[in-house]
């Protein structure tokens, strides 16, 4: 065995026995060593073992060396649905009773332009390795719980360090996208031991961030602000000037700093709510937000939802009642974090409320003599007033 490989205690890693991922891996590897998992489910594994990190292995990616198509053959002959997701890479996806297993075949880079790759299919791990960005992203895992580390990613995930394949310069010049990986995984495993040389290239190469499509920046700015040391990371980025180029409206810190160390002492993490604690309130800045970074309509309406006026001094369970109609609980509850009032009796008491339905409606005036029109609404809004007024209930 090479003296960078070792194995798992298979005791303590039962997510090796799912019958899906056993039934996968067996076909691939029916005649030798063809494929092996990799990427974040290695890593998690890994990273389970130090720390106390309890980690989920969720999505599994499987690297093979046998072409996409012999991939797929292999799979289907036994009558698995295989989806041809990236064939130009050498990615298929497979699926077995609706859980996902990416599959992409071994490869190597031919070049590179910041956006795309032109790849060469290879059966060589650690030239596949040495292709991906992070040491800690380039361990390879088999069934029987043996670690293939061809660049000593291990030790790397021991230290809590992360640490880009080669040479820091070209490996973001060939995607700067992993700019933002970089301080990602680092907020997930350690501050304290964030690579110096990895941290100094993301300053000098920050503005190729701005080659990056919308998209691309936004599902990553959005694992940031939702990782474990989400608190510490913004300020760092924001010290270094790397955070005014994703998101130029920037401001300040201070109430993103307060609002998630209120949200980890109630186990809350409300994605769109710490974003909105980065950027101005306007509503024509939270459009321009919204368009650049390619938000969905539910995130960019949520965000403006936020910014409208809102106060709140009496926390009495029948203004809360009052409150969650007119608002909805996502709203009240991110402005009572954002003016610092939540406490544990009212989220308590805000989750196991039922937000109840007016009990009329226009036909019930109808019966009354009401004519549709203006004046039937206008109606039906002074009742429902009264009726919310009255704590809900039919005067």
């Amino acid at each position: 065995m090479n003296m960078n490989n070792f194995k798992l205690n298979l005791n303590e890693h039962g997510w090796l026995q799912d019958r899906e991922l056993q039934q996968i891996m067996m076909l691939l590897n029916q005649n030798g060593d063809n494929a092996r998992i990799v990427g974040g489910a290695v890593r998690n594994a890994l990273l389970n073992n130090f720390n106390n990190h309890n980690r989920k292995i969720t999505d599994i990616d499987i690297a093979s060396k046998l072409l996409p198509k012999e991939n797929t053959d292999i799979l289907e002959k036994a009558g698995i649905k295989v989806i041809p997701t990236g064939l130009k890479h050498g990615t298929v996806t497979a699926v077995l009773n609706k859980i996902f297993f990416e599959i992409t075949t071994l490869r190597r880079d031919i070049s590179m332009d910041g956006r795309h790759a032109v790849v060469e299919f290879s059966k060589d791990w650690t030239e596949d390795a040495k292709r991906r960005d992070f040491t800690i992203n380039a361990l390879y895992l088999g069934l029987d719980g043996t670690v293939y580390d061809p660049l000593g990613g291990y030790a790397d995930i021991k230290a809590s360090r992360v640490v880009f394949i080669g040479d820091a310069d070209k490996r973001i010049r060939e995607d700067a996208l992993r700019i933002l990986r970089f301080y990602r995984f680092s907020s997930d495993l350690s501050i304290s031991a964030i690579d110096e040389d990895g941290m100094l290239a993301t300053i000098k190469h920050k503005f190729l961030l701005e080659t990056l499509s919308g998209e691309r920046v936004h599902y990553e700015l959005k694992k940031i602000i939702t990782s474990e040391r989400a608190s510490h990371i913004i300020p760092l980025l924001a010290e270094i000037g790397l955070l005014q180029v994703i998101l130029p409206q920037y401001q300040c810190y201070n109430s993103f700093i307060r609002y998630v160390k209120l949200e980890n002492l109630f186990t809350l993490n409300n994605v769109m709510g710490r974003f909105f604690c980065l950027v101005p309130s306007e509503h024509k800045t939270i459009i321009e937000i919204s368009r650049k970074l390619k938000l969905s309509n539910k995130e960019k309406n949520q965000l403006i939802s936020y910014s409208k006026p809102y106060k709140i001094t009496d926390l009495s369970q029948k203004n809360i009642r009052r409150e969650l109609y007119y608002f909805g609980k996502n709203i009240v509850i991110h402005n009572l974090i954002y003016l610092n009032l939540l406490n544990v009796k009212t989220l308590k008491y805000i989750n196991g409320y039922l937000i109840p339905k007016v009990p009329f409606s226009g036909k019930d005036l109808v019966k009354e003599g009401w004519l549709e029109g203006r004046d039937m609404g206008d109606e039906l809004k002074r009742r429902e007033k009264i009726w919310v007024e009255n704590d809900f209930k039919v005067n």
